[in-house]
């Protein structure tokens, strides 16, 4: 039902085989009817919490409903076989939704994916797309790319370790946190056809890569890097093109950037959609008596580490 019902690709049961091989998490999937007929589904993802809490329970970017006006009905019942079946302390949810309605016992949560993200409208033809980017230095950029030697290919298991070894470059550059480098290589195994890894050739090497999630819902951005070759020669934005072109090839009717944040990498993001979406966001409905509890140990955890990694100010002589 994901694909008809255009869910997103991280309901998809190759990425939750993807999770429950590289992280702490099992995958489990749930279908709801309503008589005869299939109202909504849901790839719920638990992870095991310290005694006593039990486990908490995540839909990614779920559940699916056949129509938007059923998200309560779904997610409630999609709650109560949560409950039923591992009594969790909850179940969080995050649909692509720009407005939900849900039942009174849903909170909002802390956002696991985020809630501001830019999309790119995948159903106009390939013209159409390009006239609606929001940059004219991004049209030039892309049509610019092919002019001086930037080739644009869906990616290998071959080329694997040269887009790991980008995204170390990538992350020493920019300073964040990276996967062990076996999450990828199980990821190109895993995603099978929903994973499409497309990459930015320059005289034959690997200069950039981006690796997206795909259904008929759309492309969503998992991971992308550049080396400095790569970014001398602004391939990113012939690459970004590629991978639209390339979800577009397979029925995604939208490309979703994952995100905006108050950075570099967002301003290149708005480039291609200036128009922000923003999602209802994260909900959470408590499904064990220890919920509270759980909640404050997990908000006194987080202000613990945000004050362990905060960088300490200098001393200086006066």
């Amino acid at each position: 039902m994901v694909d008809s019902a255009q869910g997103h690709p991280m309901q998809k049961w190759q990425w939750g085989e993807l999770k429950a091989a590289t992280g702490p998490w099992t995958a489990h999937r749930v279908s709801v009817q309503s008589g005869d007929e299939t109202v909504g589904c849901a790839q719920v993802l638990v992870r095991k919490l310290p005694w006593p809490f039990g486990s908490i329970c995540y839909a990614p970017r779920g559940p699916v409903v056949s129509e938007a006006e059923r998200y309560a009905e779904v997610s409630d019942a999609v709650a109560d076989w949560c409950h039923d079946r591992f009594h969790p302390v909850s179940l969080k949810i995050d649909p692509p939704a720009t407005s939900l309605s849900l039942s009174g016992d849903w909170v909002e949560g802390d956002h696991v994916l985020m809630a501001t993200t830019a999309i790119v409208d995948l159903e106009p033809d390939e013209d159409a797309i390009m006239k609606s980017l929001h940059s004219r230095n991004a049209r030039n950029y892309i049509r610019r790319g092919a002019k001086v030697g930037i080739e644009v290919v869906p990616g290998t298991r071959e080329d694997v370790d040269t887009v790991i070894a980008i995204y170390h470059e990538t992350a020493d550059r920019d300073g964040f946190p990276l996967h062990p480098d076996e999450y990828y290589h199980q990821a190109f195994d895993l995603l099978g056809e929903v994973g499409q890894l497309i990459v930015a050739k320059y005289e034959g090497e690997i200069v950039s890569f981006m690796w997206n999630v795909t259904s008929t819902w759309g492309a969503s951005e998992l991971w992308a890097g550049a080396n400095a070759t790569g970014r001398k020669m602004r391939a990113n934005y012939p690459l970004k093109w590629g991978a639209m072109k390339a979800a577009k090839a397979v029925g995604a009717q939208r490309y979703d950037m994952n995100g905006l944040l108050n950075d570099g990498i967002s301003e290149f993001k708005k480039s291609f959609q200036n128009v922000p979406t923003i999602w209802a966001g994260t909900y959470e409905k408590p499904l064990s008596p220890l919920y509270h509890l759980w909640d404050k140990s997990l908000a006194l955890f987080k202000a613990i580490r945000r004050r362990k990694n905060a960088p300490r100010q200098k001393q200086t002589n006066n």
